[in-house]
């Protein structure tokens, strides 16, 4: 074969092919990043979900029913949280924080942490209660189980999958 009977592509072919291939990366790459953090929050939600019922169910094993904690009750749950004491947060890096009177537990959960984006409502950070009652009072509910609040109530009852109405909230 002589040289000019080579077949090979010239540089702007080349060059046009990078380009659409750059168009492509630069259109889809956002929405990949979305998909992956959204997809982060939500196991983060349901993750804090489980840990604090976890924390209550062995709490109340170590020290009886909820509606007898008093005053006690944030330090029961804090005890089985699990809760690096220098950093304020668990080892997957969650910021897990409790707040109780005598007749409930709030509880929030930051699924990234505080010092990570967006540090907002309904994104990465859910709010969960637990109502301290007698389970005569409760009827048919379970009085000892930790209830998503607000936005982690919407994704919990989404299957713990973010929508895009969920997630533009």
């Amino acid at each position: 074969m002589s040289l000019l009977n080579r077949k090979a592509f010239t540089f702007a072919e080349l060059a046009l092919v990078m380009l659409i291939i750059g168009v492509i990366a630069m259109l889809t790459i956002p929405n990949l990043k979305r998909f992956s953090q959204r997809t982060t929050f939500e196991r983060g939600a349901q993750k804090a979900y489980f840990t604090f019922n976890e924390a209550v169910d062995q709490a109340i094993v170590k020290n009886g029913p909820p509606y007898k904690w008093g005053s006690d009750a944030q330090k029961y749950i804090e005890e089985q949280l699990k809760i690096d004491d220098s950093t304020g947060l668990t080892r997957d890096g969650m910021e897990l924080t409790v707040s109780c009177t005598s007749t409930k537990c709030d509880f929030t959960a930051d699924v990234n942490g505080p010092k990570k984006e967006p540090n907002t409502e309904g994104k990465d950070i859910f709010k969960f209660l637990l109502t301290f009652a007698k389970k005569e009072d409760m009827g048919n509910q379970d009085s000892d189980k930790v209830e998503p609040q607000d936005d982690a109530m919407d994704l919990m009852q989404n299957n713990w999958k973010f929508t895009d109405a969920l997630w533009d909230k």
